[in-house]
């Protein structure tokens, strides 16, 4: 018999995004009936060919108290009305809105997806603790961490039932990442005109992803080894003092911000390195696409990051908020192509060993047949 299971989310794009989609288009469609409650049009249409239901809803990117207990009341209304088996949500506040809804409607199987740990100190730290709190006396919920870093967190601060977390990492599939050339045409596009070497970066532009720390990474790359483009694709809250900030440095014509692109794949092949100099980091999907197309990366030693690179052989690791570390890191890996050819094939065998959608998918199905059976 199939089960039905209800996916709640914020709007995304970016990782998470790209984590539903690995989701909808994989888990079984004679086992799982999948719905959909977002209050983003444009994936309703991505995802309309693998779900049975989709229900808009105004489910904003910060808490409103009037808007989301309405949420709430909307959601539990449907849950029962649908008779949902599951709910599955992804995010904190997708979270707290999900839970609660399940719990109005007398759904006690809840999944709840953690893809980052909020700042210590934030409104959202502790949003994040009083819902892994009402979580926990859910009997049968659980939660999806992304990586081993994300659990031990949890775990550390004794929020949630140890054993009923359970680590599934983001997953992909390597042939989809071809390994070669960037088009010509693609590199005058972006204004890349000359032969200096090509870094880049893809994130929400946000303090926690640490571009402004990659920016200042370029004084040093500079005086070690000489001009080369960065590009930042991505856009966010900090864009706009980001470029400020390059025009202080006096980067302007070699930093290129694309602002957001849904073509990341294709500009892969551009980099000569690909950098994460995130603060704090759940786990990054552009790190894994990065290995997965073979780039050479050089990233932040924080959260998940640490899943993906195995210093020295995958990639290369570097303290976090150390621009001097990291433009170290980067100027060894334009200085010896050789290197940087062979750690950039040891990081997509990896992902292809240990990374893949079909894993991702299963164990996502295994958390959902614990739930669904009662045992923990």
């Amino acid at each position: 018999m199939a089960v039905r299971v209800l996916h709640v989310v914020r709007p995304v794009k970016g990782g998470m995004r790209k984590h539903l989609e690995t989701l909808f288009r994989g888990l079984d469609p004679e086992r799982y009936f999948l719905y959909l409650a977002s209050s983003e049009s444009e994936l309703f249409s991505e995802l309309r060919p693998f779900i049975k239901g989709e229900f808009f809803l105004p489910i904003s990117e910060t808490w409103d108290p009037f808007r989301n207990w309405h949420v709430i009341y909307s959601l539990s209304r449907l849950i029962g009305a649908y008779d949902i088996d599951l709910v599955h949500t992804h995010g904190i506040l997708a979270g707290i809105i999900g839970a609660t809804a399940a719990l109005l409607a007398g759904c006690r199987r809840v999944v709840a997806t953690a893809h980052n740990f909020p700042k210590p100190g934030t409104p959202f730290f502790w949003a994040y603790r009083v819902f892994l709190a009402l979580l926990a006396r859910m009997q049968q919920s659980h939660v999806i961490t992304v990586s081993n870093a994300l659990k031990k967190e949890i775990e550390r601060l004794g929020w949630f039932p140890e054993d009923r977390i359970s680590v599934v990492c983001n997953g992909l599939d390597v042939g989809d990442f071809p390994v070669g050339v960037a088009r010509p045409a693609l590199r005058e596009q972006l204004g890349i005109n000359g032969n200096w070497p090509v870094i880049g970066t893809v994130a929400r532009l946000e303090p926690q992803k640490g571009v402004r720390i990659l920016l200042e990474a370029l004084k040093y790359i500079d005086k070690e080894y000489g001009p080369v483009y960065l590009l930042i694709v991505g856009d966010g809250p900090e864009r706009g003092s980001l470029q400020r900030f390059a025009v202080e440095l006096g980067f302007v014509e070699r930093v290129i911000f694309t602002g957001f692109r849904t073509d990341v794949r294709s500009l892969l092949p551009l980099l000569d390195v690909a950098v994460i100099p995130s603060l704090f980091e759940g786990f990054s999907i552009f790190c894994l696409e990065a290995l997965a197309a073979g780039r050479p990366v050089v990233a932040s030693s924080v959260g998940g990051l640490r899943d993906l690179i195995q210093h020295e052989r995958t990639g290369l690791l570097v303290p976090p908020g150390d621009a001097e570390a990291m433009a170290s890191a980067i100027v060894s890996l334009l200085s010896d192509r050789v290197a940087a050819g062979n750690l950039g094939r040891r990081g997509r065998d990896f992902v292809a060993r240990r990374f893949t959608g079909e894993q991702m998918i299963a164990g996502t199905a295994e958390v959902y047949e614990i739930v669904l059976k009662g045992r923990q």
